[in-house]
């Protein structure tokens, strides 16, 4: 199969020009479908966060060369995040430098373009509202906008009408009511995201100085309040209703598929799971993988994915207790804070600036995730909508898989309404191509000098090239979440396919977003290829009490499958004991 080029294949900006695959995998780990770009990321997400920066004060609204201002690119479907942008803030910032940005990005990735300065880069009124900012983040003691995006977006879910009565056309006009709403949501969730990295920066500068920097993450972990965990607690309390009900453990042990249906609600265990499945679906169903696409299953749209996980949790023994294990880290975290403040309490400086960061890194966590889950319960709500479409779609032979849909873009779905069969051949070649995308392995930076080469070029996915750890060789990424663990590496590149689990493995994935957290409950530890003290895998897995080392480079491909490896989150490294 030949392919030049993908329809959702952004331009570049001459004034920004550099975009990478760095830190994206969070955000598209694969290629992110047409229709979901087209009308979620276009219309949607890249204006609210255009605004955010604004906000924030890394750019003016005339600085933007592209009309609309566009932040991220599309590559082959794939997700790049704007590095010259963040070159910007670094380069503006107070304190930072672009050099920093591309550490933090980067590390010491070969072959990265080096900074060049234009001549508008330095802007002493960008800079003087980013440093407002920047003592806002650090002393602020709520962020009200954050809160009532949050707000807004669980009443849009509430006010959800019946799918099922609306019309094909007003089901189209429902998925095409939420980008407002995203821009509304993505605009402090973005200020969130750039300003959550502050506190806990000033921590792990604070304890590197006084010779402890393996505290910074014990400090950092149990602060609460932070929604994508909760979603575990959630799960954790359905696997012991399992665990403790002979009828429920003879439910699972035939297989999750189909399990809602043969569940008897006319029992007290029944009835007892049920309700706290319902109640996890009301508040937690628009999670699943690849959450920030449109196209991919939820545990609304495909409950097997979360009772597998609760299928998996049922196995731990009582004492792996999300709560326990939040207890005896929020107990760790008071201890070690006031030691640290202790040590510096006669440099005044030293002293406030670590109060201020402890504070600030606890608050903006839990911000920076009530701002994601905001922003993908308004996504989940597009997609509910066009799964419905696409259901009735498959019913009338229009198409031959519900999921088909999403091979559209935005400026189709009219004329798909008025002729489904004139786009058969189209979505055909179109699922032939997006399925290819996925075993292709995208350009790392592209823009300026780096034009990406026609996509029949890419390499494909773990083609070779990366050599597998021998017994005895240390890995070394970033401190996550802190404890010591060893046990067995499970490599999983998909929460969808993960093997069964056992509670002393170790899982190892290239990232996570939400709707990996309870596979964290059923494991000892976590390692993940990309990451950082602020990433979803770090935050949870201190929310957990699980010990997590992320930003360990190419962990997938260099672990093997049922190896040995000893994981320290604190410092970040892994050992890899036995092969």
């Amino acid at each position: 199969m030949t392919i030049e080029r993908w329809i959702t294949d952004t331009p570049t900006s001459e004034r920004f020009p550099y975009y990478t695959r760095a830190n994206a995998d969070e955000v598209g780990p694969v290629p992110i479908s047409p229709l979901g770009w087209s009308l979620i990321w276009q219309q949607g997400c890249q204006p609210g966060v255009a605004a955010g920066f604004v906000e924030f004060g890394v750019v003016s609204w005339d600085e933007y060369d592209l009309d609309p201002p566009t932040m991220f690119a599309n590559v082959g479907g794939y997700f790049y995040n704007p590095l010259s942008l963040s070159r910007l803030m670094g380069c503006r910032m107070p304190g930072a430098t672009p050099e920093a940005i591309d550490q933090a990005y980067f590390g010491d990735h070969p072959g990265v373009p080096p900074y060049v300065p234009h001549p508008e880069d330095d802007n002493e009124a960008q800079t003087a509202k980013l440093g407002e900012k920047m003592a806002w983040v650090m002393s602020a003691t709520g962020y009200p906008e954050q809160e009532a995006a949050a707000a807004m977006a669980k009443e849009v879910v509430r006010g959800r009408p019946d799918l099922a009565s609306l019309t094909d056309a007003e089901l189209v006009a429902r998925a095409r009511a939420m980008p407002a709403k995203i821009i509304e949501a993505w605009t402090p969730y973005c200020v969130v995201c750039l300003g959550a990295s502050l506190g806990p920066g000033a921590v792990q500068a604070i304890c590197a100085a006084v010779g402890r920097p393996e505290d910074a993450v014990k400090v950092l972990s149990a602060v609460g309040g932070v929604e994508s965990a909760d979603a575990s607690f959630a799960m954790w309390d359905l696997s012991r209703l399992v665990r403790g009900s002979a009828e429920l453990t003879a439910l699972f042990d035939d297989g999750v598929e189909g399990l809602l249906d043969r569940l008897d609600t006319s029992s007290a265990d029944g009835a007892a799971f049920r309700a706290a499945w319902d109640a996890l679906i009301a508040e937690h169903g628009h999670r699943g993988p690849n959450e920030w696409d449109i196209r991919p299953n939820s545990w609304t749209t495909r409950p097997e994915l979360a009772l597998g996980m609760i299928d998996a949790l049922r196995h731990q023994s009582d004492d792996r207790s999300p709560a326990l294990a939040r207890e005896r880290a929020a107990a760790e975290r008071e201890r070690l804070s006031a030691e640290l403040l202790a040590l510096v309490e006669g440099d005044a400086e030293a002293h406030g600036t670590l109060q201020a960061g402890l504070a600030s890194a606890a608050q903006w966590f839990g911000l920076r995730e009530m701002g994601k889950n905001a922003c993908i319960r308004l996504i989940h709500e597009a997609k509910l909508a066009l799964y419905e479409l696409g259901r009735r779609m498959v019913d009338r032979g229009a198409i031959d898989e519900v999921q088909h849909v999403f091979s559209l873009l935005d400026s189709e779905l009219d004329a798909f309404l008025a002729d489904p069969a004139s786009f058969r051949d189209t979505i055909a070649e179109r699922e032939a191509v997006f399925a290819e995308l996925h075993e292709l392995e995208p350009p790392y930076i592209v823009g300026g000098d780096r034009v990406p080469p026609p996509i029949s070029e890419w390499p494909r996915r773990n083609a070779g090239g990366v050599t597998a750890a021998v017994a005895g060789e240390v890995l070394q990424g970033g401190p996550g979440a802190p404890g010591v663990v060893t046990g067995r590496a499970r490599i999983v590149l998909d929460p969808i396919d993960a093997p069964d689990l056992e509670p002393d493995d170790i899982l190892v994935a290239p990232t996570t977003d939400p709707s990996w957290a309870s596979l964290f409950l059923a494991v000892g530890g976590v390692v993940v290829n990309v990451g950082a003290v602020g990433s979803h895998a770090a935050i949870v897995s201190r929310e957990l009490g699980v010990p997590c080392a992320v930003s360990v480079h190419d962990a997938t491909s260099r672990i093997p499958e049922g190896a040995t490896i000893t994981v320290d989150g604190s410092t970040g490294t892994v050992v890899v004991v036995g092969v």
